[in-house]
């Protein structure tokens, strides 16, 4: 069971004890001692209630990753630009407060939501390997996105993921994902959402009944 739970460590990189036990289908009591004797192997690092899988290879490839608008701008200024991110603050009035031009503003929104975008279907794939469920398909500006539910947490893929067999949905999930679908309906209306809209679709399902502290920690855990 051990190499199972670090085979899941390492392709989710960041998670909660309460995540990893949902994807895993354990007790959070039966995996507890695992990811202790994994921290101890220091292939695992806990910070506060989050647990950060210690890849040397994976930590340079993060590096590498981050866009190159991130040199230019001081991390005190980056900061502000998450808050006013998490707070669905305009890039217009955002570039007001912080002076970056809009342009350079959306640059890094954009990146936000697909990270938000990659790491939502990076947990998709892996509910929909054990447990592959039928989706809802729904049209935005003439294309088709396809929603799952597991655990009560609703994801967004832009393409149809493939299997044999599909279990149906229940009443609670599909109960859920009206509340969501019509949220978004009104939300993704305006002609502005028109391109890369499952980034779009996928930052507002992360907002859903969020706080703004959770959903600054959240990013912040995603980013860095």
């Amino acid at each position: 069971m051990k190499d199972r739970i670090q085979k899941l460590c390492k392709r989710l990189n960041r998670f909660t004890l309460e995540e990893i036990a949902l994807i895993a289908e354990l007790d959070e009591s039966e995996i507890k001692p695992i990811l202790k004797n994994l921290i101890g192997e220091n292939l695992l690092i806990k910070h506060d209630n989050n647990y950060i899988y210690n890849n040397i290879e994976k930590k340079s490839k993060l590096k590498k990753r981050l866009p190159k608008i991130f040199e230019y701008h001081s991390q005190e200024t980056i900061e502000m630009i998450i808050n006013c991110f998490c707070a669905e603050i305009s890039p217009t009035k955002t570039s007001l407060i912080l002076k970056p031009q809009e342009n350079c503003i959306c640059n890094f929104n954009m990146f936000f939501r697909k990270e938000l975008y990659a790491k939502q279907m990076q947990e998709l794939q892996l509910f929909f390997e054990k447990n592959p469920k039928t989706p809802w398909a729904r049209d935005f500006f003439d294309k088709t996105f396809y929603f799952y539910c597991y655990n009560n947490k609703l994801f967004i893929s832009d393409t149809l993921l493939k299997s044999r067999e599909f279990i149906n949905f229940t009443k609670e999930e599909s109960r859920l994902f009206k509340i969501i679908y019509y949220k978004l309906y009104r939300r993704l209306a305006h002609n502005t959402y028109r391109y890369y809209t499952q980034f779009h679709i996928a930052e507002q399902i992360w907002r859903h009944k969020k706080e703004y502290n959770i959903l600054k920690q959240d990013l912040i855990r995603l980013l860095f």
